[in-house]
């Protein structure tokens, strides 16, 4: 009797957790039987992070502290609190995963608790038995991971951006008070004393680096209207200019590559400085004395690659996939400075513009250290005959978007660049408009009041070439490209008629590359 009502309460918990909720009675009582209750008194540790992942757990009463190991430097360790698991949820999810694979965070009893666990290898052979239950809870799985790590690295930025508040103000006393020490305004000093207080100021730099890094992890505020032409040039010379004085402390040399006559990119250059200084300081710090730092520049039609290649101790294969984590620090950087942040950084900074961000260890051309590098979207130029109006004063742009403030972003952003642009909140008042004038290009979002994306694209498709203009589409939304053509193909039995799909969000560069490269199609049309 005590068995059956001890299984009736584990298949109750088990319908009730986070992953199971949609199975059948069948498919819980199929679980039921891999599970185990375990009891936990108050400060006992269910395990650690890095331990063999074997058990997922769901709390049936009491509460598991998630803990994490933050590392400042070789010295500064402490364990931070990323959540707190109670009654009905779960935890431990790496033991679902086919791959044998380690738990990322230490779980602690904060009171007298009792889990339910759930055998992982077990759980892997019902798989194979019941693929729909494991379609399932791996679709639930999912969520809950993003949740989850979502809300951790909110709550360690948190913790770690109160910190770093307070910590700015004196830092920048000091450094301001080394400036007047080093300009002579306070008497002279010999060179010896100039290279400590040089070495010092670095240092310094390099803290306030890597407290900006702690306050830009869990998200990167990057304003659209912040975007402006820049010359990669400039920002190369600023970076090597930040990390020029812990090169010289520890005898590296650093090389610049690149030509004076890079393009012009369209972006945030404190944010790419920012990325820039980030890699070069990871290169300098993990070069040996007499090593080399260099940056180059490779230039393709529609992008352009920088580089920065190192001679230093390089990264082990197995931790590269694993170094633009959010404060990972691989076993090679164990006695060296720093939150193993920098590079997730650079990577949400890279992202932010539309471009993409990797390393490759050792460096293939060399065969020694560690090469990272960053491409960027260059913004096509448009070549106009000699005489001839700017072909982008011509060019008329309507922009279909019921947020307001992605409405005003987008327009401006065009401005910016020259092209007249008109606005409508929803499809309807678009279609008003477009009775009156036809616009060469049409920014369209899919979900709007009124009348949205979809309609509007079956109204044009019976009206298009109106005048004898065809009207070029893009499609910037946050519904997923391939569900959008889905449901239109659907609705309609044709294929989803536009020119290109963006998903918000986009970064301006990538929204002007794209606008472009259609104007300067459809110019080629007019002449053939």
């Amino acid at each position: 009797m005590k068995d059956r009502q001890t299984g009736e309460k584990i298949r109750g918990i088990l319908k009730q957790s986070q992953l199971f909720w949609k199975l059948s009675d069948q498919q819980i009582d199929n679980l039921a039987v891999l599970v185990q209750e375990l009891p936990f008194s108050i400060g006992d540790r269910v395990y650690r992070a890095g331990d063999s992942a074997n058990y997922l757990y769901i709390v049936e009463k009491g509460k598991v502290s998630l803990e994490m190991e933050i590392r400042l430097g070789t010295r500064t360790r402490k364990q931070a609190t990323i959540d707190v698991i109670t009654p009905g949820q779960v935890f431990g999810w790496p033991a679902l995963f086919p791959e044998k694979t380690a738990y990322t965070m230490s779980a602690i009893a904060t009171e007298d608790t009792r889990l339910i666990a759930l055998d992982g290898d077990k759980f892997q052979s019902l798989c194979d038995q019941d693929v729909a239950m494991c379609r399932y809870v791996m679709h639930e799985l999912v969520n809950l991971v993003s949740d989850r790590l979502s809300h951790a690295t909110k709550t360690l930025a948190h913790v770690l951006s109160v910190t770093s508040h307070d910590l700015r103000a004196p830092l920048a006393t000091v450094i301001s008070s080394l400036d007047v020490v080093l300009g002579g305004f306070v008497g002279k000093i010999n060179s010896q004393q100039e290279e400590l207080l040089v070495g010092s100021k670095q240092r310094i730099n390099d803290l306030l680096n890597m407290i900006d890094n702690i306050l830009d992890i869990s998200h990167i505020e990057i304003s659209e209207i912040d975007f402006k032409n820049i010359l990669l040039s400039e920002v190369i010379e600023s970076s090597l200019g930040d990390v020029q004085g812990m090169a010289l402390q520890k005898k590296v040399a650093l090389e610049n590559h690149t030509a004076h006559d890079l393009p012009t990119i369209f972006g945030h250059p404190t944010r790419l400085r920012q990325v820039l200084t980030n890699l070069l300081s990871n290169s300098v710090k993990f070069t040996p004395i007499h090593g080399t730092v260099s940056v180059a520049a490779q230039e393709k039609e529609d992008t352009i690659t920088i580089s920065v290649t190192d001679t230093g101790i390089g990264i082990p294969p197995d931790e590269l996939p694993r170094i633009f984590d959010d404060f990972y620090r691989g076993m090679m950087a164990e006695e060296a400075s720093g939150a193993g942040i920098g590079l997730s950084v650079s990577k949400k900074i890279i992202e932010a513009h539309g471009g993409r961000i990797w390393a490759e260890s050792p460096d293939q051309k060399t065969g020694l250290g560690t090469k990272v590098s960053f491409s960027l979207q260059k913004v096509a130029r448009e070549k106009v005959d000699e005489g001839e109006p700017d072909a982008k004063e011509k060019a008329v742009i309507m922009v279909v978007d019921d947020d307001p403030q992605m409405l005003k972003v987008t327009s401006l952003l065009l401005e910016s660049r020259g092209y007249t642009v008109l606005s409508a909140r929803n499809g309807q008042e678009a279609l008003d408009k477009l009775a009156g004038i036809i616009p060469d290009i049409l920014v369209l979002d899919m979900l709007m009041p009124v009348m949205d994306g979809f309609e509007v694209l079956k109204k044009l498709s019976k009206r298009k070439n109106i005048h004898g203009k065809k009207i070029s589409v893009i499609i910037l939304s946050a519904v997923k490209e391939g569900n959008s053509r889905q449901r239109y193909e659907l609705e309609t039995s044709s294929p989803l008629p536009i020119d290109d799909y963006l998903e918000k969000p986009v970064s301006p560069p990538v929204l002007l590359q794209r606008v472009e490269k259609i104007l300067q199609s459809n110019r080629k049309q007019k002449t053939t």
